[in-house]
């Protein structure tokens, strides 16, 4: 399924330039980032197309194929090729490699030439990677060099073929002038978080509707991440896992792993959201642990916004859960939603997985007395709380202020870890109230949306950094696909 949904986003970005057979492309960046993975994930993406070659200065196949084993499947010792200067490669067994290395010794630039040149007339529509073009051609002088260039595109294009030069040294642009294609790896930093970029600086016939995109070198493919626009649900069942003892589960396993089980039970998890955010993201995050919790026969309270639709929240649970489950559920929402016609005519029409309607008293309006609400709030968590099974609490606290809950969130706190439950609270980045619930917090998440891609930051209990991919599961789901 990831491997699916990144492919599509390969190809939606290369397909189209690839599709009008272009003739070379350069790929630079500092080393490790990754640019040799990209070569041959383009490699990948037209085998069927071209007879494919690897030219290296650094890389045996051996070596190669270890850390990319997927490249089996389209390059063997004849296609591989190691340069070596100064000595030739040696087997395993002792002897001279003379099968997938080539000894430059004695190069020169026509010799090198000749040798590409050799590829691309005989072996008809040839797509080479260069790998790196600076260390094949250093030893060349700058205005040779640019003819070299020139020399090799023309007999590419003659040929019906392609040339994939790999830089790590953008400062020498000769090639960036001649090329159809330009693309850049680089590392960006936001809010501490580091994550992988890929611009695109170049790139002739085809329209670019966006130069900059994050990717992530994980499992050793090169990944790019993309939201997308928009994911529809139909009801379904959500699946609930299991909790291992002592923790509650987020509903999601991706988000388990990455918590070392899923949540401590008497925990407190704070979700901090930037601006930039879409809150679809962070309210499927933190209902999944509510679908899970009550879908496991346990019990969870809901807290909605001072602003935020109620329906909204309604939409992501109860057409994914049978009415018997939200038996279990209590949802609060404040008093200006209850009014609006529009809400009134999707509030009927929502049904359960079941087909039935939801239960009477399940959806409790909040007034504007800060006091009356709390009681309200305490009462219904003693009446849920009467089965003794952990609970999760889910509060967005958005649109709030630290005077108005501060004395309130200390003591939620307080009794969700008496009582081995989960408090779960949504809160707005770089705000008092942020910083107060990141002082209680025993999980702390940050969402954050950068080039188009949410991204998951854990702060604690250990730092790792993920993009979240919205699922098309039927139900409301989500991946986490680790940025490295």
């Amino acid at each position: 399924m990831m491997e699916l949904k990144v492919r599509d986003a390969f190809e939606q970005i290369f397909k189209p330039f690839m599709d009008i057979d272009p003739v070379a492309l350069l790929i630079r960046g500092l080393p490790g980032a990754g640019k040799t993975t990209l070569a041959l994930e383009l490699m990948r993406s037209v085998r069927d197309r071209y007879n494919c070659f690897y030219i290296s200065t650094r890389v045996s196949y051996n070596k190669l194929r270890k850390q990319l084993p997927w490249v089996e499947d389209m390059l063997d010792d004849s296609t591989a090729l190691q340069f070596m200067q100064g000595r030739a490669a040696i087997s395993k067994n002792g002897d001279t490699n003379k099968i997938d290395s080539i000894d430059l010794r004695l190069s020169s630039a026509d010799n090198l030439l000749n040798f590409v040149v050799d590829k691309l007339i005989n072996s008809r529509r040839a797509f080479l990677v260069l790998d790196s073009w600076d260390a094949l051609a250093k030893e060349i002088p700058m205005d040779e060099r640019l003819k070299m260039e020139k020399s090799m595109l023309a007999v590419a294009d003659a040929n019906d073929g392609m040339l994939v030069f790999i830089s790590e040294e953008p400062e020498m642009n000769t090639l960036a002038y001649l090329v159809d294609a330009v693309i850049t790896l680089d590392k960006d930093e936001s809010n501490n978080v580091w994550m992988r970029t890929m611009k695109i600086d170049k790139m002739r016939g085809v329209a670019i509707r966006k130069n900059k995109f994050i990717y992530t070198l994980h499992g050793g493919h090169f990944t790019m991440v993309e939201n997308k626009k928009k994911v529809s649900y139909v009801p379904s069942l959500f699946p609930p896992l299991a909790s291992k003892h002592g923790y509650v589960s987020t509903g999601s396993r991706d988000m388990d792993d990455a918590l070392g089980d899923g949540i401590r039970e008497g925990s407190v998890v704070v979700l901090e959201v930037d601006n930039n955010v879409n809150m679809q993201y962070a309210r499927i995050i933190m209902l999944n642990a509510v679908l899970n919790n009550i879908r496991s026969n346990k019990q969870a309270m809901v807290i909605c916004g001072e602003d935020e639709p109620l329906v909204k929240v309604l939409r992501k649970i109860v057409p994914h859960c049978t009415s018997f489950d939200l038996n279990g559920l209590m949802v609060f929402t404040s008093p200006s939603h209850m009014q609006e016609q529009e809400y009134a005519t999707a509030y009927r029409e929502l049904s359960t997985y079941d087909k039935n309607s939801m239960n009477e008293g399940m959806v409790m309006n909040l007034t504007d007395d800060p006091e009356e609400n709390f009681a309200l709030l305490v009462d219904s968590y003693i009446k849920l709380k009467e089965e003794g099974k952990s609970m999760v609490i889910y509060a967005n606290m958005i649109w709030n202020e630290l005077d108005e809950v501060k004395d309130r969130l200390v003591y939620s706190a307080k009794v969700v870890r008496n009582n081995r439950d989960v408090l779960m609270i949504t809160v707005k980045s770089r705000t008092e109230l942020a910083d107060a619930a990141n002082m209680l917090a025993d999980v702390h998440i940050k969402l954050m949306n950068e080039n188009d891609t949410h991204i998951l930051s854990i702060v604690k209990p250990e730092e790792r950094v993920y993009a979240v991919i919205l699922d098309d599961n039927g139900y409301p789901s989500y991946s986490l696909l680790p940025l490295l």
